[in-house]
């Protein structure tokens, strides 16, 4: 372990929270570009139940789809019968096929009618294109402990199980770093609940927000006067020979002063970002829109978020849990929609999900188990919105894409996906190739943005 992981990996055991997660410098190093950009990665834990999302609204194949989940889809208060959910426009190219959102998710089906939000269809983690007849034969080169919880999220985030240093968000922004679009800044990763892994990269590390708020030490508050508490705590003064004590003196110092940055401009904001529901999403995505409201006082010109939304493990209990989820996550997607709009910011900002994997279309009779491919949102003024991009798989059993019990085998590589982003973020092939070693492997990136 060199000297600057050891730093790094001793000062996370010192203080929890986003006091000892600092960049390389602190947040006013001058950009150079003009332009802002930011993404925020809505990371929802436990896998989203994707045959549930995204509904087959024709009759043929509604038809196949509720015969297979018939005993669950008899548990749901809001019925999922056709007259019950929401259709939406997709493209020619589905023929004959329609589909449609859930009736918890009114919000989200109007943002995409409006071109205000797209759908991607069945993206997972890939190593290679891979078919169940390939499977089947044992000749398919597979990601490692799929359906796995942890190891899946950490795949998502970074190509790699569990145990994986830096994520493929944090690596585009290093990118950026490399390419002389942006300089190192505190402020250019956020998470508001987990996710640092997606934002760690080697010159870019996670800062942490809470409610709208730097994370600080609390229990200085109850030495507000004392300033040799304060002077202790905020490594002020200190002096010491020793390498490792210098750094971790300076992190620290360097700790307090972004928390104290961040703060101010914060409380200095009095320009509103609009009403956000009162749950852990909403609140958090207020978090967000908080800061980007400050985004000039932060001094960067790129920026990525982290936010997310548990409770998608539905192996039993769906009927009565996923609609309540849906409904959460419709309510706070069309309330940041309504902020950036309000706040000029909708071209400059992307929303995108993503999760552990999708599920199961077979039931377990209370519920579902983990699957693979799955189908995710993006929202911005800056997207091709209104569309449905890659490939939605029929809802059946026993098919070329299914691994079994209805898990979908991708078809768009996290690489592709991720990929987008970092193209609009304005990095380039060369830099995308290394961020994303498999990308050459897969077809083209999806054409998300105008």
């Amino acid at each position: 372990m060199n000297r600057r992981n050891f730093i790094k990996s001793a000062s996370a055991g010192v203080v929890a929270s986003s006091f000892m997660n600092m960049g390389k410098v602190l947040a006013n190093t001058q950009v150079n570009a003009t332009e802002y950009r930011a993404l925020v990665c809505v990371f929802l834990y436990g896998g989203m139940d994707n045959h549930d999302t995204l509904i087959p609204y024709d009759n043929e194949s509604y038809s196949k789809w509720a015969k297979i989940r018939q005993s669950l889809l008899n548990q749901y208060t809001t019925k999922r019968e056709l007259n019950n959910l929401i259709s939406i426009n997709v493209p020619s190219r589905f023929a004959e096929r329609q589909f449609a959102l859930p009736p918890e998710m009114p919000s989200i089906a109007s943002l995409y009618q409006q071109g205000k939000l797209s759908i991607v269809g069945n993206v997972g983690p890939l190593l290679e294109n891979v078919t169940a007849t390939s499977i089947r034969n044992e000749t398919a080169k597979l990601p490692s402990r799929l359906f796995s919880h942890n190891d899946q999220q950490s795949t998502w985030m970074s190509g790699k199980a569990e145990g994986a240093q830096y994520g493929w968000a944090g690596r585009l922004n290093d990118a950026l770093i490399n390419q002389g679009q942006t300089q190192a800044n505190t402020f250019s990763a956020v998470t508001t609940a987990g996710g640092e892994l997606l934002v760690t990269g080697t010159n870019t590390a996670p800062y942490h927000v809470t409610d709208g708020r730097a994370a600080t030490v609390q229990a200085l508050e109850y030495f507000e006067d004392n300033d040799a508490v304060k002077a202790h705590f905020s490594a002020l003064g200190h002096q010491s020979t020793n390498l490792i004590e210098q750094d971790l003196s300076n992190k620290i110092a360097q700790s307090f002063d972004a928390n104290n940055m961040f703060n101010k401009a914060i409380s200095s904001q009095s320009n509103s970002v609009g009403e956000f529901p009162k749950t852990g999403l909403g609140r958090q995505l207020e978090s967000v829109a908080r800061t980007l409201a400050v985004k000039d006082q932060l001094g960067t010109n790129r920026q990525i978020f982290v936010v997310s939304m548990g409770g998608f493990d539905t192996h039993s209990g769906q009927a009565q849990t996923l609609p309540k989820l849906q409904s959460a996550l419709d309510d706070a997607l069309n309330a940041f929609n309504t902020s950036m709009e309000s706040m000029g910011l909708a071209n400059n900002v992307t929303l995108f999900t993503a999760s552990d994997f999708g599920r199961t279309l077979a039931i377990n009779g209370d519920g579902t188990d983990h699957g693979w491919g799955a189908h995710h949102f993006v929202m911005g003024g800056a997207i091709n919105g209104g569309t449905v991009f890659g490939d939605i798989p029929p809802s059946e059993l026993n098919h070329e894409l299914d691994a079994g019990s209805g898990r979908l085998i991708p078809t768009m590589s996290v690489d592709q996906y991720g990929a987008a982003f970092g193209q609009w973020l304005g990095i380039s092939d060369t830099e995308l190739e290394q961020v994303f070693p498999n990308l050459n492997k897969f077809g083209a990136r999806p054409t998300l943005f105008a």
